[in-house]
């Protein structure tokens, strides 16, 4: 009888505890996610923090996280963490009273890309796994990853364009011979650049800084079409992202140099309004960051034509500006504004990709 009386008291147990689960298992578990960096660069490996908690005196036997991150952000292998399809990130917990959980998972960052983790979906299940509630818990981890520089050897400058005076050319190689004064030390300048003097009088690391060939602002225009008959999907990304990837080593020489930079696109930034970029030409840190942060958002896909592009720059009637078009394609028309950007004063380069 005994036996009997122990098994009726197992189910009601269950079945009690089935019950609370479906009603209280997600009252008061909280969920946050973040990373422990803002900016990564490609093939760098970052840490996606994770922390669950419970507040009540009801424990949570099975608890299971699931979100959808990119495929480009690469987890490494750990037991509590599956992957579904390289899309769909799983993650078990088991929840005491008043418990706070934290896990660390190993990311690599394969692509450029700007990851967003705004929500994950709860799963609270009963002992035996017969009962379990569903929920949604807000979550704001923001992941920007830079993309790749190259090195001078990569950049596929037409050897003429190279060995002249021209704007590729002055925005890459500083003039080391004329000098602009001193400035503190940053950790993007080269040791070589350190003024002693300089330093010991202030008694802080001090570098000299050098002015370009001509005192011109650069603003760098990429077209994110690579044929002249296509619509709006970009039919081959693979060479647009090799000039992200040029702009971002121009961009990278021009700030360690003090020379203001501006970028302009045609495409448009991931979740956000399907508008044209444009950033003024400018030298400060929060610009740097503001370009690479663009160039890690673009979306690879035409807002307007690189054409209308080019017409909102006249429209602003700018002078003494180097202008770099970073582009697979011109035609007639484009070579039509260019004359006029040169009439007004500035000077004109193309970057073919």
């Amino acid at each position: 009888m005994w036996v009997y009386r122990l098994i009726l008291a197992a189910l009601v147990i269950l079945t009690a505890e089935a019950f609370l689960t479906v009603r209280f298992g997600l009252s008061k578990v909280r969920l946050e996610r973040s990373f422990d960096t803002t900016h990564a660069v490609c093939g760098q490996r970052i840490n996606l923090i994770e922390k669950i908690s419970n507040h009540k005196i009801l424990p949570v036997s099975c608890l299971k996280v699931e979100s959808r991150i990119d495929s480009s952000l690469q987890f490494g292998t750990l037991e509590d963490l599956n992957i579904l399809q390289n899309m769909f990130h799983v993650s078990l917990f088991s929840l005491l009273p008043y418990t706070r959980i934290i896990r660390t998972h190993n990311v690599k960052c394969n692509k450029r890309g700007y990851f967003h983790l705004k929500t994950a979906s709860l799963t609270a299940r009963s002992i035996t796994g017969s009962a379990s509630t569903n929920g949604e818990a807000k979550t704001d981890a923001e992941l920007y990853v830079l993309p790749r520089t190259l090195s001078l050897q990569e950049l596929k400058l037409p050897s003429h364009n190279w060995q002249g005076d021209l704007v590729v050319r002055r925005w890459i190689l500083f003039d080391p011979f004329i000098k602009a004064g001193v400035r503190e030390y940053t950790s993007y300048d080269p040791i070589k650049n350190i003024n002693w003097k300089a330093t010991a009088r202030t008694n802080s690391l001090q570098v000299n800084q050098y002015e370009p060939t001509a005192d011109h602002r650069l603003m760098i225009l990429l077209n994110v079409d690579t044929s002249l008959d296509q619509w709006s999907s970009t039919l081959e990304p693979q060479r647009v992202e090799y000039g992200i990837s040029v702009i971002a080593t121009i961009l990278e020489f021009a700030y360690k140099n003090s020379i203001e930079v501006g970028f302009s696109c045609n495409g448009y930034l991931k979740e956000m309004p399907k508008n044209y970029i444009h950033i003024e030409p400018g030298f400060s840190d929060s610009k740097r960051i503001e370009i690479l942060e663009n160039l890690s958002r673009l979306e690879i896909e035409r807002s307007i034509s690189f054409n209308g592009l080019i017409d909102r720059e006249l429209e602003r009637n700018p002078s003494c500006i180097d202008y770099l078009f970073v582009t697979a394609i011109l035609n007639k028309d484009s070579h039509d504004r260019i004359r006029r950007l040169r009439k007004k004063g500035n000077a004109v380069e193309i970057l073919e990709i």
